[in-house]
């Protein structure tokens, strides 16, 4: 799972590498937000007892927050590709700010959380 949440953000992150090639920096964003969002409703049906109740509750609030920042990200880069640049840049930016948000969770797990 860390694998596809890592390969679906690293795509919609480089997705504006791609913005001289027509719409293919569209797709690419619109792959990496699918991709977030598979991971994220597999997380919501498949949920593993043995973790307890409070891991699945807080496990199921951040696939809920994926799903929030991702399916406007998904539509937004789909419609771009017929449409414009201005509609790519705004859900580039959505993911952004997401990716930005789970990069600053996970450094303050990391150093600044202590058992």
């Amino acid at each position: 799972m860390v694998l596809v949440f890592v390969l679906g953000a690293v795509t919609s992150m480089l997705a504006p590498l791609l913005r001289r090639s027509g719409p293919a920096s569209g797709v690419a964003l619109a792959g990496g937000a699918s991709m977030l969002i598979f991971l994220a409703i597999a997380g919501l049906v498949h949920s593993d007892p043995r973790q307890g109740l409070a891991a699945i509750d807080a496990n199921r609030r951040e696939y809920f927050f994926i799903l929030a920042c991702e399916v406007p990200v998904l539509i937004l880069a789909l419609v771009s590709a017929k449409r414009g640049k201005k509609l790519f840049w705004v859900a580039w930016g959505i993911h952004a700010a997401f990716a930005a948000c789970v990069v600053a969770i996970l450094i303050w797990l990391e150093y600044f959380w202590h058992w």
